[in-house]
């Protein structure tokens, strides 16, 4: 090989290597200012339920903390949240769009056939932080004749098939929450699905169903007026907002000891700078005395978790979800 030729390789590898070097100092260098542009955070449902609340409150507060750039929330409801997670997954992957949504986007691989689920949640997604934890409510309406879970259980044994649950969908917490209680009490409590926890709890009300299971804010009003009377809640512990209320396990009913949350996804390959930094700005953003009021007021806690935490809680949930769905058979349609 000539010298000539020699030095010519040598330089255009040199030369190479320089760009190769430019470019990822530049997309450090596009990390470290994120966010420069509008994030979308898109919610797989129709504005006006608990998912979209909470993001748009997280939304108001990172708007502030991020001197102005615009985050927006796109609502795509539909597909037992599918479109939406389709959208985030089919976005640049450059940290302008994320995934806000609940956990039934992590139980979709149990609920559905592998060919209607175009994604995997464990390996496609990325939790990033947590908006807000709850525990759901046990209520029914004061004309069932039942005031606490043991005179539920008590009646529906005595009446086969007289009480009917409603829930907010097929596959979801409370149909979960359904089918353990008749398996753990041996009754029979008939299930209708709605299509939401607003309608279910509209059933409640009327006297449609005796009972149904709710986030916190949706029936405060009524349990508070005397129109529900609530029997029992999930988690852990009792909730700080109704004391004197049983928890599931307490009352005999084990399984749901994992809060309910409402967290952000990222997709796969979005740089692991931004999504650190998300997740700081969000455990930030939610902890602010102002969002953390609002959320009381909506019977929510503040997703006060890091990454790592908000990461740990997904998987524990999801496969204790995917164990109850299917012992149940649990199935969408």
């Amino acid at each position: 090989m000539t010298m000539h030729r020699r030095d010519f390789i040598r330089g255009t590898l040199a030369a190479g290597l320089f760009c190769s070097a430019g470019i990822e100092r530049l997309a450090h260098a596009r990390e470290a200012a994120w966010p420069s542009h509008p994030v979308r955070f898109v919610v797989p449902f129709a504005p006006g339920g608990g998912a979209d609340i909470a993001t748009r409150l997280m939304t108001e507060q990172l708007r502030a903390a991020w001197g102005g750039v615009t985050a927006i929330v796109d609502n795509k409801p539909g597909a037992n949240t599918i479109l939406a997670a389709n959208a985030v997954l089919n976005a640049p992957r450059d940290g302008s769009t994320f995934l806000a949504t609940i956990s039934l986007t992590t139980q979709l691989p149990y609920l559905l056939p592998q060919e209607k689920v175009p994604f995997d949640p464990s390996s496609d997604f990325v939790p990033v932080a947590a908006i807000t934890t709850e525990q759901l409510v046990l209520v029914t309406n004061p004309g069932s004749g039942v005031k606490s879970f043991g005179e539920l259980v008590e009646a529906a044994r005595k009446q086969p098939g007289k009480f009917a649950f409603g829930s907010y969908g097929i596959g979801s917490n409370s149909h979960l929450v359904l089918v353990e209680i008749n398996k753990a009490a041996g009754v029979e409590m008939i299930h209708v699905p709605y299509k939401g926890t607003a309608p279910a709890v509209q059933a409640a009300l009327s006297g449609e169903v005796a009972i149904a299971l709710s986030n916190l804010g949706t029936v405060r009003q009524y349990i508070e007026a005397g129109r529900l009377v609530p029997l029992a809640v999930t988690g852990d512990k009792r909730y700080r907002f109704v004391p004197d209320v049983p928890t599931l396990a307490e009352v005999g009913v084990p399984g749901f000891e994992t809060p309910a949350w409402i967290g952000v996804f990222a997709a796969k390959g979005v740089p692991t700078p931004i999504i650190e930094k998300l997740g700081s700005d969000i455990q930030a953003a939610v902890q602010t005395p102002e969002l953390v009021a609002k959320l009381n007021d909506f019977g929510q806690e503040a997703g006060r978790m890091t990454t790592p935490e908000f990461q740990a809680l997904v998987k524990r949930d999801s496969e204790n979800a995917g164990r109850m769905i299917g012992a149940a058979g649990v199935h969408l349609q």
